[in-house]
């Protein structure tokens, strides 16, 4: 489940202290937090999803500035490796001596155990990532290395990471919670790569986006089933490899995508079909939703799959008397 907060629904007079505690929440641990001081100016809306360990949060607003003292790390809070993708904006992070500007399409990665400042220049908007320090088990000597540095998207690495996670950002609660814990590993597995990219070079990060490459792939074809031209040249495109990596990955894994992705979107018509809140919706318009061109088609693939048709399926769902579902079946369902 995502969880959601959008202070313009609050009244102005209640709108600091929610930001201050969104703030809070998001970056897990205590920061003073400055924002504009007329109430009626004070913007912030945020959706947060678990991933199992890691936790991403979209979120908007106008504050200007947030900071992390010396204050020791207390009982309740559990150190994290924040990594903030900019989308719209741009804001100057300060962290152990250092310092960078980060604007649209940058990547930075801070800790929020130790004293920061992030001095904001207007409204931003991004994806915040954060994981335990002790799950992504890098040493700290080297994350001391990477943090409050502005990255690039156009680095293989940090184009990939900002990618995943900003379509994982706009999931809000639409997957399960057993397909969103799915995406835990790889997310963590990206941000070590964004580490040792920095360390290491492009090429060691290579080889650790190539261990995600499956994951990524999956979580990209499940948010974009309803499309019809989700094909595997924009699947290869849009993860910077090539078709023929692409196949070869997903053979290894048992998969092949066209089947795959017939399945996938078979599934999601047979959920909309059983479902009360689509029952008057076609059939038709159901398939093509899911990425089904042709009805006639859709139907011959669902009754393979399923051994009834989609009408006869849909009506054995509905729990209507024979009447109502004669009539239903004459006048909303169409074509079979």
């Amino acid at each position: 489940m995502a969880e959601e907060l959008d202070v313009a629904s609050l009244a102005p007079g209640d709108r600091a202290n929610a930001i201050r505690e969104l703030s809070g929440f998001v970056v897990n641990g205590r920061a003073e937090v400055d924002l504009p001081s007329d109430p009626n100016r004070q913007r912030a809306h945020a959706t947060t999803s678990a991933l199992g360990s890691v936790k991403v949060s979209e979120i908007g607003w106008n504050v200007t500035r947030i900071r992390r003292t010396d204050a020791p790390v207390d009982g309740e809070m559990v150190p994290q490796i924040l990594v903030s993708i900019r989308e719209a904006g741009v804001s100057q992070f300060h962290q152990a001596g250092r310092h960078g500007l980060i604007k649209a399409g940058d990547l930075m990665v801070l800790d929020n155990a130790k004293p920061y400042e992030v001095l904001f220049h207007g409204p931003v908007r991004g994806v915040l990532v954060s994981v335990p320090t002790h799950i992504l088990g890098l040493r700290p000597s080297l994350l001391d290395q990477i943090t409050a540095g502005p990255l690039s998207s156009e680095r293989p690495a940090v184009g990939a990471t900002a990618a995943f996670f900003t379509r994982l950002a706009r999931l809000r609660g639409a997957a399960g919670k057993a397909d969103t814990a799915l995406f835990a590993e790889p997310s963590v597995d990206l941000i070590r790569a964004v580490v040792t990219m920095v360390l290491y070079g492009d090429d060691l990060a290579r080889t650790l986006l190539n261990s995600t490459l499956l994951e990524r792939v999956q979580e990209y074809v499940r948010l974009h089933l309803a499309d019809l031209d989700l094909t595997a040249e924009r699947i290869a495109a849009e993860h910077n490899v090539s078709v023929r990596w692409l196949y070869l990955t997903l053979s290894r894994a048992g998969i092949t995508l066209g089947e795959w992705i017939r399945t996938q979107r078979l599934e999601e018509c047979r959920r909309e079909l059983a479902s009360p809140v689509h029952q008057f919706m076609t059939i038709e318009a159901i398939a093509h939703r899911w990425g089904f061109a042709s009805a006639p088609h859709f139907s011959r693939v669902f009754k393979t799959a399923y051994g009834v048709s989609p009408r006869d399926f849909r009506l054995g769902q509905s729990g209507l008397s024979p009447e109502t579902k004669h009539l239903r079946q004459s006048t909303l369902d169409g074509p079979p």
